[in-house]
């Protein structure tokens, strides 16, 4: 059961690819260009020189964060809309945090230190607007797609308001945006010569802790929590914790993104901070099939998308970069069909109060068949005589 739940969600996540190249050819026949100079072009765009390789890495980098560290909420039915806000909150906590040590330091911390404090900053500034979203649905269960939407145009509006007042830099710029941040905050070049920095490594490191996570026993209780809050809440896995838990990850990932933004790609903190990493990140969950290596390599198509554009006009002559977004608003169609396909993703998680489990355990096949109905990997099914009888 569990293997043909993978294979309709690998079969339809290559429907929605196939389906985008057909659009992305016919869309090139209709601007009067030879489809192969234009796919060609896209392809040179990407991997003709180590400056578009870089591109692709750091368009890729920020959206495979936000994707990967939405796996545990998406896995648990709770479809979170505002990373925008957490990447935007996660890049003023960030770009504050350095400046105060900047100031209290005399600007004599070594990288290290700006990194850890950067990090840490953006982690927590994310993970906390987070919270206000998780606390609603608790408290008063509202709806996670609602608050987690209106609350990315909050951030917004204090993004503005900060880089007018507090964070404004002293400079007559055009646009507002923050004082420059230390040399020392900037982080390194991965390719020299590039914008690709090396905080793109901690998509790597992403990689490995999720693919861990989803073979955990936590991974299953969340599963299960999605299909069956009865046996869930018997696991240990409660709508509160879950909800908390699955909003801390996610806004902390997409925190961190802030400020990788700011300390690796502008250096300072702007108006276009989050520049749509938020929902390109949930489109990329989704098309990745919540699979830690497929988030990786649907955050790379995602870039290339946008990168490989420029070389598709250059090719032709006669294609706009702009396909790019025809091009990508057809794939978001797709990842709305796959989201649609998997039983309560696209609702709320469990805006009742779950049933009282009765007093037996519940069995090992009762476990592998909720949690086979969310794809996940099933581990000790044996935790049922462990834990099923609290």
């Amino acid at each position: 059961m569990i293997r043909s739940s993978r294979m309709r969600s690998v079969a339809l996540t290559g429907g929605v690819v196939a389906a985008v190249v057909l659009v992305a050819i016919a869309l090139i026949l209709f601007a009067g260009a030879d489809p192969l100079t234009g796919l060609r072009g896209l392809v040179e765009g990407v991997s003709s020189s180590p400056y578009r390789v870089g591109e692709l890495l750091v368009g890729a980098a920020p959206v495979a964060i936000v994707a990967l560290t939405l796996i545990p909420a998406l896995r648990a039915g709770v479809f979170s809309v505002g990373a925008e806000g957490q990447v935007t909150m996660g890049a003023i906590f960030a770009t504050a945090a350095i400046l105060w040590v900047r100031d209290v330091t005399a600007d004599a911390a070594p990288a290290i230190f700006y990194a850890l404090v950067g990090f840490v900053a953006g982690a927590v500034g994310g993970a906390a607007f987070a919270l206000v979203p998780a606390w609603l649905a608790v408290r008063w269960r509202v709806n996670v797609i609602l608050s987690t939407l209106l609350l990315n145009y909050v951030a917004t509006g204090f993004l503005g308001w900060t880089l007018r007042t507090w964070l404004a830099s002293g400079e007559a710029t055009a646009t507002p945006q923050s004082e420059r941040l230390p040399e020392a905050a900037a982080l390194p070049a991965l390719i020299p010569g590039t914008r690709a920095h090396v905080g793109i490594l901690l998509v790597v490191v992403a990689v490995v802790l999720f693919e861990w996570w989803r073979r955990s026993r936590q991974a299953t209780r969340v599963a299960v929590f999605a299909e069956r809050p009865a046996l869930a809440l018997r696991l240990g896995a409660t709508r509160q914790r879950t909800l908390y838990g699955s909003m801390l990850v996610s806004g902390a990932g997409a925190g961190v993104v802030g400020w990788l933004q700011i300390a690796g790609v502008n250096e300072r903190l702007l108006g276009s901070v989050s520049g749509g990493v938020g929902f390109s990140g949930l489109a990329v969950a989704l098309l990745g099939g919540l699979l830690p290596a497929g988030i990786a390599v649907a955050a790379v198509f995602f870039s290339a998308l946008t990168v490989g554009a420029v070389g598709m006009q250059s090719a032709t002559g006669t294609i706009p970069s702009s396909i790019a977004e025809v091009i990508k608003g057809v794939l978001l169609l797709g990842v709305a069909v796959i989201a649609a396909s998997r039983p309560g993703l696209v609702a709320p998680a469990h805006p009742g109060p779950a049933p009282a489990p009765d007093d037996g355990a519940f069995s090992a096949e009762e476990i592998t068949d909720a949690a086979a109905a969310s794809g996940e990997p099933v581990v000790e099914p044996e935790i049922a005589a462990e834990e099923g009888t609290r």
